[in-house]
């Protein structure tokens, strides 16, 4: 079966089970859910003890770990699973910054037009992977230059690439997220912009370092 299959036939099951009951659907649609995930953490916690054992350093610098709480496990090849030979170790801030050097990277080639049609000034598409090991599912890296460009267009549409989920948000909207105060150290001055860990349904707009902001969330409709 592939996995579209087995998520039908899951589904089918909890609406066979909860026979329309809105409580007994909600029960069994979260009980499974949860289960899933805690077999997802007990996998890659398998994986962190073994490498830990194996007395491995950090992936990005190369030094040993000090201690063993918050530090990151990482994929080598994101499409990929979690096992031992596509796992690393990474200190935390040598995880965040290798995420950031390859949005950066990826920004340039993620982005994309839909031509204006009907009299609308066109909209500009935003692409990002998943990023499953972190404490954000999806991240979005804007340079300054792309801001020069926002008054060209009617929206910006924010699109995940492995589930094609897009939100919409208009120019107007978005601007005002996008102030001197909030750039971040990346790059000549980036806005991160992300789908947070428990926030899934707003788009975060990240803080500038220092302390001198705090995380924003702007509400979307995912379709």
């Amino acid at each position: 079966m592939e996995p579209s299959e087995i998520l039908d036939h899951v589904r089918q099951l909890i609406a066979d089970h909860s026979a329309g009951d809105p409580d007994k659907w909600f029960y069994a649609n979260r009980f499974v859910f949860a289960r899933l995930q805690l077999d997802e953490r007990k996998t890659k916690s398998g994986v962190k003890k073994r490498l830990f054992a194996a007395k491995a350093a950090c992936y990005r610098c190369s030094q040993p770990f000090e201690v063993k709480k918050g530090v990151n496990l990482h994929r080598l090849d994101q499409s990929r699973g979690y096992y031992d030979g596509n796992c690393v170790l990474m200190h935390p801030h040598c995880h965040e910054e290798h995420h950031a050097e390859n949005a950066a990277r990826e920004s340039a080639t993620d982005t994309e037009v839909i031509p204006p049609a009907n009299g609308s000034k066109g909209t500009l598409v935003k692409k990002s992977k998943v990023y499953d090991d972190a404490p954000f599912t999806y991240w979005w890296d804007i340079v300054p230059n792309f801001t020069n460009k926002l008054d060209q267009y009617e929206a910006v549409e924010f699109f995940c690439k492995d589930t094609q989920l897009r939100c919409r948000v208009s120019i107007e909207e978005l601007k005002p997220f996008l102030t001197e105060d909030r750039q971040t150290s990346r790059g000549d001055g980036n806005w991160g912009i992300k789908v947070n860990n428990g926030h899934e349904d707003e788009l975060a707009f990240e803080p500038a370092p220092g302390g001198k902001t705090k995380w924003e969330y702007l509400p979307v409709t995912w379709t």
